[in-house]
């Protein structure tokens, strides 16, 4: 532990608080800011029914072991209990006067027809229900600008379905997302789609399935970096140990929170790279392994790798091991949270594995 050179670190829980808070939200074709502010998100106007699909399809479509539970002793903010993320959006639902124990009761885990259930390939998450009009509705919610693709349709201030192009999409992000993105904003869009009664598809073919949805709302959630992470930062730096940060959100996300915690500074020409463009540079082929020499081009100057897959991180650690770049060899330790990091915190010469309270 004492020999580390380099430090592979998660973002959320490590670098940053893991406590959700939704602070912006984009509905009904007006983008709210401090919607933490019990004040201002009452303030949110929108249509009765636009609330209603945003209400259900937050409480619907996530864990149902994801929950907010009274403050501890001497505290004022609810106990986050499950996945943080889901627990910052059930908290929306609550700022917008919803209740969604009272939704769940309705919807019952054992009456869901189908669920996608989210993964790190994924990105999204997806519940069909059947509604008490006996109509069949899909939630869906996930990072938003690969939701927002599956998205033909959205609903308009007056709460109508009006188409979605590509042309929507491109001022969305540049306008929406990107903005939310860079101020350190996780990004999470919620949509769903309706479908036929007597004409209901395959669901199993999800590639079909999961598709020409509607978006109902972008939700910027905040994650704020713990306070005495820079300082931690600056001393690793000072001893001479390199801190990477390995994470799934996306690059403008990851790099707002790096520039916070001290890992890449504004002016610097250190690497921030998304998983794909970091598996393009260290291959020669598409498909190929992966070259070492061509990874010894890319870690060296590599800060913030965005986008990430667990795979991504077992090769980049590994890589680092192996390399006869410098006349001694690196020494790696790496952070990681769930059982996916399990091959990287094995490879590394020490592993922390980080649990929630």
């Amino acid at each position: 532990m004492g020999n580390a050179t380099a430090i592979c670190s998660d973002k959320t829980g490590t670098l940053t608080t893991n406590r959700m808070t939704v602070v912006q939200v984009y509905v009904s074709e007006k983008h709210w800011k401090n919607v933490e502010n019990p004040v201002r998100v009452k303030e949110i106007s929108i249509p009765n029914k636009t609330k209603e699909i945003l209400l259900e399809g937050i409480s619907v479509n996530s864990s149902y072991a994801s929950k907010l539970l009274p403050p501890p002793e001497k505290e004022t903010l609810a106990k986050q209990v499950g996945n943080k993320t889901e627990c910052g959006l059930l908290g929306f639902v609550v700022g917008l006067g919803g209740n969604y124990n009272e939704i769940r009761q309705q919807y019952t885990e054992e009456k869901f027809i189908h669920v996608y259930t989210f993964n790190s390939v994924r990105k999204n998450m997806s519940t069909v229900v059947q509604r008490p009009d006996s109509a069949t509705r899909m939630y869906t919610k996930g990072a938003s600008e690969i939701v927002l693709k599956k998205c033909k349709t959205i609903l308009n201030r007056n709460g109508e379905i009006v188409p979605f192009s590509t042309v929507d999409y491109d001022r969305l992000v540049q306008t929406v997302i990107e903005p939310m993105a860079c101020d350190g904003l996780r990004t999470i869009c919620v949509a769903y789609r309706d479908f036929p009664s007597d004409k209901l598809p395959d669901w199993d073919d999800e590639a079909t399935v999961v598709d020409q949805l509607t978006c109902v709302c972008i939700c910027g959630i905040e994650d704020p970096v713990r306070p005495e992470v820079p300082d931690a930062i600056a001393k690793c730096r000072n001893a001479g140990i390199t801190v990477r940060m390995v994470t799934g959100d996306n690059v403008n996300t990851a790099r707002s929170i790096a520039l916070k915690c001290g890992i890449i500074t504004p002016n610097d020409s250190f690497l921030v790279l998304e998983g794909k463009e970091f598996n393009r540079r260290i291959r020669s082929k598409p498909d190929g392994e992966v070259e070492q020499n061509l990874l010894d081009k890319v870690w060296p100057s590599l800060r913030v790798l965005a986008r990430s897959s667990p795979q991504d991180k077992y090769v980049l650690v590994k890589g680092i091991i192996a390399s006869k770049r410098n006349p001694t060899r690196e020494v790696v330790a790496v952070t990681g949270d769930g059982t996916n990091d399990g091959p990287a915190l094995k490879k590394a010469d020490v592993g922390f594995a980080m649990l929630d309270e």
